[in-house]
């Protein structure tokens, strides 16, 4: 028998109710690796709590893929995530070029349509 949710069971599963969009989610920088002129990579968790779950899963569905990172004045970079196995819910997000991101920045990230 299955359990049924305690919004199901007061809506009488009459109502959807609207998921939140998890292809666009905030994350808090931990570190930043950025040597002039290089590469860069930044190490990411969730920016709440709240999101701790959600983003964990997020990150496991979307390990390996193309991301947009969104700073927080509308500047958009390209990069990929992975996901760091023995960390989690962290993520490393690798860049090409070098990026102007401090540590406790927060940022918008979402998985690049194709």
């Amino acid at each position: 028998m299955g359990l049924i949710q305690r919004r199901e069971f007061l809506l009488g599963g009459a109502v959807a109710i609207p998921q939140r969009n998890m292809d666009a989610l905030r994350v808090e920088v931990m570190e930043v690796f950025s040597p002039p002129g290089g590469p860069a990579a930044l190490l990411v968790h969730h920016a709440d709590e709240a999101e701790r779950e959600s983003f964990g899963s997020w990150l496991r569905a979307h390990s390996g893929n193309s991301v947009v990172c969104t700073l927080m004045n509308g500047t958009r970079i390209n990069g990929r995530i992975f996901r760091i196995s023995l960390c989690f819910g962290r993520g490393l997000i690798l860049f090409r070029d070098s990026v102007s991101i401090r540590v406790k920045d927060i940022l918008g990230l979402a998985s690049e349509k194709v």
